[in-house]
């Protein structure tokens, strides 16, 4: 095929062209010409722009599999500033009621300062906060459901100026479109999406934005990673032994295995481990019978994060065959429910969000024990 040429003068007008066209565009939005991107170190799911008195923010993966569509956020300082605009939402700054719909909603807020600004969340039985609890039981925040169940008319009467919204699938697109049409603001907090303890507590950047708190999130974010970075143990960096560690509980004979690119993985690596199925390089959780785990897994050193079970006992009676796996004839079987109220809502899912060094110290402990640790641990409890 013969490729034609183009006249440099004739590409430097067309160049020009489309020059003034993106600059009509912006103004055309009221948005700076110049931006200068937030220094994100760890998170893969969100960016951040910045000018005077205007932040973009785009949530790049807002929900599991979804890599193709983002959501734009715009937040300026005109208070009076709420409507659509193509392509984006626009947001007033420093929103005074909002809505959550998961407990890392609350602890995030809870990190900012920004407790009092919450009017509702979803599922109540999950929540540990006691300051939203105490709201809770005086009627001063309500419960709006979630998903399929959300009511939409005691939200409307709430008057929210912003709603966090997290999606597992492309379902949550028909929330936001409901939302919308009333004229509420949603945006999507992909938090659980990240790979990485930090990426996911790098989240917080994110919602510091809404109000204008961006450096004392960075400085306290910073801190924390200082923190995490000097405890974790870097492969090869140090002598300790790597114990080979297992996770998960059979639910009705389906044993649902967590991908090594996943968060929990992450975890177990940063903390010194062997993740028994670091040869699944993916996120989502894979099915598999009791019999393929046990194939894989049964000559672990160590069992963590095994689904609802307080006890050893907890454990067999899900399912007899799990008294073969070595992790329970050694006894080094920890779960992820040290913190959990009468409800079964479990703060490893909450305040964990922010305390990721927290989580690493515990790890550190169950998979390094010395005889002068003692019961040093915060999210996990030893079964017995």
């Amino acid at each position: 095929m013969k490729i034609r040429r183009l006249n440099p003068v004739f590409l430097a007008f067309l160049l020009l062209f489309m020059g003034s066209c993106h600059t009509q565009r912006l103004k055309d939005y009221n948005m700076p010409e110049t931006l200068s991107p937030v220094r994100i170190r760890y998170a893969q799911g969100f960016r951040i722009d910045t000018a005077t008195g205007y932040v973009r923010m785009d949530v790049l993966k807002p929900w599991q599999g979804q890599q193709i569509r983002k959501f734009r956020y715009v937040i300026t300082d005109n208070k009076d500033e709420a409507q659509k605009n193509p392509g984006f939402l626009r947001i007033r700054k420093d929103p005074e009621r909002i809505i959550c719909t998961s407990t890392t909603h609350i602890a995030f807020l809870d990190q900012l300062g920004k407790l009092d600004k919450i009017v509702a969340i979803s599922g109540k039985t999950l929540i540990n906060n006691p300051y939203i609890l105490k709201k809770i039981r005086k009627g001063k925040i309500s419960d709006i459901g979630y998903d399929k169940n959300m009511d939409y008319e005691q939200i409307v009467r709430l008057h929210p100026d912003l709603v966090f919204l997290y999606g597992v699938g492309p379902e949550i697109n028909a929330t936001v479109s409901r939302l919308s049409s009333l004229n509420i603001p949603a945006v999507i907090v992909g938090d659980y999406l990240e790979p990485s303890p930090l990426g996911r507590t790098e989240w917080i950047k994110f919602l510091a934005a809404f109000f204008g708190k961006e450096k004392e999130a960075v400085r306290w974010f910073d801190s924390l990673a200082v923190r995490y970075e000097k405890a974790r143990i870097i492969p090869g960096g140090r002598k300790e032994k790597h114990p080979l560690v297992m996770t998960g509980l059979p639910w009705n004979e389906v044993w649902y295995v967590s991908g090594n690119d996943g968060i929990l993985a992450a975890f177990i690596r940063d903390a010194g481990g062997k993740y028994v199925w670091e040869d699944l390089k993916d996120t989502d959780a894979v099915p598999m019978d009791i019999e393929q785990v046990y194939r894989k897994a049964g000559s672990s050193e160590v069992w963590i994060n095994c689904g609802t079970a307080s006890s050893l006992q907890d454990l067999l009676h899900t399912d007899k065959r799990l008294e073969l796996f070595a992790p329970v004839k050694t006894g080094r079987v920890y779960n992820n429910n040290a913190r959990i109220n009468d409800h079964g809502g479990n703060d490893y899912w909450e305040s964990g969000v922010v305390h990721p060094d927290l989580i690493l110290q515990d790890l550190l402990h169950i998979f390094h024990p010395t005889p002068a640790d003692g019961c040093h641990l915060f999210y996990y409890r030893h079964l017995k």
